[in-house]
């Protein structure tokens, strides 16, 4: 890719400093074809490439092999992935990327890597906002940010280092390297909005720089006390200093991660939420409980709202990892239950209901308990999961790493992760401050 090769590499350097293999995301176009070759011309991590066979056209198992000779042609990792079951007729294009996303997360995450990297360019940049001013909500593809499939894409940051480059520039390197790529004839139906705007006029739209918060910004932002029980403690001084569009998206990000939920709120909802946050009165958004007390805006799970979306409770098969509500990753040693702690108080021994008093009212039935599904076994035999001590079942609490990483304040691939949301060692500390 010659000069070009040096800025991605830049951004390569900057974001991954990982040693594990690196996923690809290859549909067999020119784009995609471009990014992996130019991965594997970098060389520094192993590749393992993803192809996405949605069946929607007849020709696209052989897509997929040609996508499969690629990887064998560059020494990378090859998995197909397939998007299987009825397809709807309308919304298809939508319907067609959440199925990509999920299917290349949980690929991601089967295979242990943490960074899934995208071959978008700098003509997507372009085509969005001139979506974007025809009336779509389609946002622009960033450079670094979380897999938007939830819980998936949990713990899998998505990578674009092509975004600096323009479409045309990269297929004359594949012609130069003597490499054919396949055109879908998808990418020229007019009745499509992205089709209509790659052929469109777009000097006069406006890419528009999403708000960002940056690790320093979020350092300020956050009280980390009580990670581990799934409640996100905001600093009132530093939200209101906050520029409307970016306290826009922290409020966003808080009430998605908080709820448990797979869309962020938008529109009035949310400008609703934010002008009328005020002292003592809490208001829930996607599921989450959102008030101001003292020195703090908290967003927690609204506990009346657990198992409206879904079952309350979760059945966990022994040594196998299981999403609770979609806040907790749980694996346990046995067989057994979760169900929401509001509804377990009464199974819980002495020692798990101190432990419920000692945390923040908001939270006290909102968190997970575990029970082995033999009732002859007592009142006593359920488990509170997250708190202090050993327990026999695995338990991470999403809600605070997920949020970090929707506000856009993890910047490398060594930050990603859960361990912003382990207890710290005071987990017993007084809530006064928090009570509602």
């Amino acid at each position: 890719m010659g000069e070009p090769l040096d800025a991605f590499s830049e951004i390569l350097a900057r974001r991954l400093d990982g040693e594990g293999p690196l996923g690809v995301a290859v549909s067999g176009g020119g784009d995609s074809l471009a990014l992996l070759y130019a991965l594997a011309e970098w060389g520094r991590r192993r590749l393992h490439v993803f192809c996405v066979d949605h069946g929607l056209n007849p020709a696209s198992a052989a897509w997929t092999e040609t996508v499969s000779d690629h990887a064998r042609r560059v020494g990378a990792a090859f998995s197909p992935l397939y998007w299987t079951g009825s397809k709807p007729q309308a919304g298809l294009s939508a319907a067609a990327r959440q199925a990509r996303h999920a299917l290349l997360a949980e690929g991601a995450r089967r295979n242990g890597i943490r960074v899934l990297c995208l071959a978008h360019t700098q003509d997507d940049i372009h085509e969005a906002a001139w979506m974007r001013d025809h009336g779509s909500n389609v946002t622009a593809p960033l450079e670094w940010s979380p897999s938007p499939a939830w819980p998936d894409g949990r713990g899998v940051f998505l990578l674009r280092p092509l975004l600096s480059h323009d479409r045309e520039a990269l297929r004359r390197d594949l012609r130069a390297r003597g490499v054919a790529w396949i055109d879908d004839p998808a990418n020229a139906n007019p009745q499509s909005l992205r089709v209509r705007a790659r052929l469109a006029d777009k000097s006069e739209a406006s890419p528009a720089e999403p708000p960002i918060v940056s690790p320093a910004q979020m350092e300020a932002l956050l009280d980390r006390t009580w990670a581990g029980q799934g409640l996100i403690t905001i600093g009132r001084e530093a939200f209101a200093a906050l520029p409307s569009p970016l306290a826009r998206k922290v409020l966003a990000a808080a009430a998605v991660c908080a709820g448990g939920g797979d869309r962020l709120p938008r529109g009035e909802r949310l400008d609703g939420l934010l002008a009328g946050l005020s002292e003592g009165k809490p208001r829930t958004l996607s599921g989450a409980r959102i008030w101001l007390t003292g020195d703090h805006l908290c967003a927690a799970r609204e506990a009346g709202d657990i198992g409206r979306n879904g079952a309350q409770d979760l059945s966990l098969a022994p040594g196998i990892e299981s999403m609770w509500d979609g806040r907790y990753a749980l694996r346990a040693d046995e067989g057994g239950t979760i169900a929401p702690s509001g509804r377990m108080r009464d199974r819980l021994g002495k020692g798990g209901r101190a432990a419920l008093l000692r945390l923040p009212a908001a939270v006290r039935g909102t968190l997970p308990v575990f029970h082995d599904n033999f009732p002859d076994h007592g009142l006593s035999s359920a488990r509170l999961l997250g708190q202090c001590g050993q327990t026999g079942v695995d338990c991470v609490n999403w809600v605070l790493p997920r949020f970090v990483a929707a506000c856009g304040a993890i910047d490398r691939e060594s930050r990603i992760g859960p361990d912003l949301a382990k207890p710290k060692e005071n987990c017993v500390a007084k809530p006064q401050t928090l009570t509602i």
